[in-house]
């Protein structure tokens, strides 16, 4: 059936209006409907497009800014490692909630970022660094003032002690049977007379497991340090997360073993790298050339075991750093 025709009569108006109307040619209804409709539906297509446009431009533009933060710090590196990149998500537009879901659990295990540190991110004259430049470079004061630090776990010793010995040391054993959150074998009685705990204003800390008598040995470095050359050492940070690096700087130092000997890094790779230092010690070695230290007085069981490192000279420009 053909579409119904509309004509416009000039015979009830003889205006000039009119006979222009009347000269045109006539026009089919439904043809002027479809062509308003798809008129329209032009419009909304450009005008939906050009907002999704705009709105991807957006979230390229966020992300973009994301990237650039991540490699502002280079001494703290990026946040790319076994975890989520938290940082960049926080620059991505988040998807709205559905109504009615089910709250998501929250997990309240620390990634190993928020544990350890960001990786750090070795500059192109990394070798060059002294121990100071390490230092401020990976804020190590601000850590040093966190009294809040855990202990170390087996996971972190076991972290650290790996990362040693595939940047260092490959022929580390590490295979004193007493796990290194509880210390190391100081005698054939055993282990050494001390645990780690949280120490009132100070962080972590050691006591004392028993009374100890004026006298006794309380820790012995010569079953529990490591050696490592300057060049090594600065190796070792930079191959560490950030918290732990600045860790690994307070529980290093350096030492003369003999009169005249050369100067060398020195730590530990247990808990007895958490022994505090005071004014007034109750625990010593006997000269700065030995790793040896001995009780300087009684010290009641659970109380915490003390000494003063000013006895080890810092001579980190002796060893390259």
């Amino acid at each position: 059936m053909s579409s119904p025709i509309v004509k416009i009569s000039s015979s009830t108006n003889n205006n000039k209006r009119a006979s222009k109307m009347n000269s045109s040619p006539s026009i089919p209804l439904q043809t002027l409907m479809y062509s308003t409709f798809g008129a329209c539906l032009l419009i909304f297509t450009f005008l939906a497009g050009h907002h999704d446009c705009q709105r991807s431009d957006d979230a390229s533009t966020l992300r973009g800014n994301a990237v650039a933060k991540s490699l502002i710090n280079f001494s703290i590196g990026n946040d790319n490692d076994n975890d989520n990149n938290n940082a960049a998500a926080e620059f991505i537009p988040r998807l709205r909630k559905k109504k009615g879901a089910p709250p998501k659990k929250k997990n309240n295990k620390l990634t190993n970022t928020e544990k350890w540190g960001k990786p750090i991110r070795r500059p192109d004259d990394w070798e060059t660094w002294s121990f100071h430049d390490i230092h401020n470079g990976f804020k190590c004061g601000v850590h040093a003032k966190d009294q809040n630090k855990p202990l170390p776990d087996m996971e972190y010793w076991n972290f650290y002690r790996d990362t040693f010995k595939r940047n260092v040391g490959p022929s580390a054993a590490f295979d004193d049977p007493i796990p290194p959150t509880e210390g190391y074998t100081l005698d054939e009685n055993g282990k050494q007379p001390y645990y780690s705990k949280i120490s009132p204003g100070k962080g972590r800390g050691l006591f004392a497991s028993r009374d100890i008598k004026k006298g006794e040995v309380v820790h012995d470095g010569t079953n529990s340090d490591t050696e490592i050359s300057g060049k090594d050492y600065r190796r070792f940070l930079f191959s560490l997360p950030q918290k732990m690096a600045c860790d690994s700087t307070e529980w290093t130092w350096t030492q003369q073993l003999k009169k005249g000997g050369p100067y060398t890094v020195r730590t530990a790779f247990n808990i007895s790298v958490l022994m505090n230092g005071s004014n007034k010690p109750n625990t010593m070695p006997k000269d700065s050339y030995s790793s040896k230290f001995f009780a300087t007085r009684d010290i009641k069981k659970d109380e915490e075991i003390l000494t003063d490192y000013k006895i080890y000279p810092t001579k980190y420009d002796k060893v390259g750093m």
